[in-house]
């Protein structure tokens, strides 16, 4: 098999997910907590009462 045919198969997508267990968590990550904390404060601000649901 060639190197491009072997590619190819690597990048298709067949519809299956991967489960990888020992995926390093982001949820005590300090950049990530600031990012989300300014979030929060940007949408405390923000009135969203008047926009309708589609």
């Amino acid at each position: 098999m060639s190197a491009i045919n072997k590619r190819n198969n690597d990048l298709r997508y067949d519809g299956h997910v991967t489960v990888v267990k020992n995926l390093k968590s982001h949820a005590n990550d300090p950049y990530v907590l600031k990012k989300v904390e300014q979030a929060k404060a940007i949408l405390s601000k923000v009135d969203l009462s008047n926009i309708e649901k589609k």
